[in-house]
């Protein structure tokens, strides 16, 4: 059993209903897929600077441990700089993810238009079929082809009873005939009018196909410069993430015998905690500032 148009009209829309919500499912995926990639780096960035600060400790004073003498205002203080550390490190992959989010809000949109579109384009698809079914069926045509056989075979008879051809029966018959010509023409031009809106919504649809995956390639690209950028952020000399990312200086023995001697402690301020709070610091005020304008 044919459907009728409101049926056809309604399943597309249910077509749609459920296309525009794994649009919205798969937005958020790749949204989750950004923070996680955000996530991952900057913990990955985190625990390396960790190690490197340990490493720092342990290169000081070998024996500086729980239980050690201002052990626990150094532990809070190495936290506390860890947290600066961290929070500038999100704000730095905010900046990207900003940029991404934009990008996926817009794909979210093509993506949309692409299915409109594509069930557009099945309504076109039906139109013609319909409107080249309406051209062969047409009633006028066919009423107008049986009429010129009736009165070609009154013509015939006449002809063989040498009686007279009566001209309004030609004339009728010519009417018809024009009247016929003319809507097949229009069936015609509407016909090669949903052809034409046809291409053109095929044309549309590569268009935002090619702009879709232009957004997918940039995507990937900003999560790849912000890691990066992660990895890079804060860091002096060599730029490999590393274990250690920020390897502190070797001490030598004289630096060992007065960490041991005098304040462990303030020799890890002074010598890992403070030039990493100054390094965080001149990252603030400088790439993040330039950053965010």
């Amino acid at each position: 059993m044919e459907l009728t148009d409101q049926e056809k009209c309604e399943n597309l829309m249910k077509l749609y209903n459920e296309s525009e919500g794994k649009i919205k499912a798969d937005a958020m995926v790749n949204r989750a897929y950004v923070d996680k990639v955000s996530e991952q780096t900057i913990n990955e960035k985190v625990n390396a600077q960790m190690n490197s600060i340990k490493t720092g400790i342990y290169n000081i004073n070998p024996k500086f441990k729980e239980g050690s003498k201002n052990y626990e205002a150094t532990k809070k203080i190495v936290s506390e700089t860890l947290s600066n550390y961290e929070q500038a490190l999100i704000d730095l992959s905010g900046f990207y993810d900003g940029k991404i989010e934009q990008l996926i809000l817009r794909k979210v949109e093509l993506e949309a238009s692409l299915v409109s579109a594509i069930l557009n384009d099945e309504y076109l698809n039906q139109n013609i079929a319909k409107k080249n079914m309406q051209k062969e069926n047409d009633k006028v045509k066919k009423s107008v082809k049986d009429n010129i056989r009736a009165v070609l075979e009154k013509i015939k008879n006449r002809r063989n009873s040498n009686s007279e051809v009566d001209p309004k029966m030609i004339a009728n018959l010519l009417d018809q005939q024009e009247v016929a010509i003319e809507l097949d023409e229009q069936l015609s031009n509407n016909i090669e009018k949903t052809v034409k809106d046809k291409n053109d919504n095929k044309d549309f649809m590569s268009k935002v196909e090619r702009e879709i995956s232009l957004i997918d390639d940039e995507i990937e690209r900003i999560n790849e410069r912000k890691k990066n950028s992660i990895y890079d952020a804060m860091e002096v000399g060599g730029k490999e993430l590393t274990p250690n990312i920020k390897k502190p200086r070797i001490f030598g023995r004289i630096t060992r015998f007065f960490a041991s001697r005098f304040n462990t402690a303030k020799v890890v301020e002074s010598t890992i905690i403070v030039p990493l709070n100054e390094r965080i610091e001149a990252f603030k005020n400088n790439e993040l500032s330039s950053m965010k304008g």
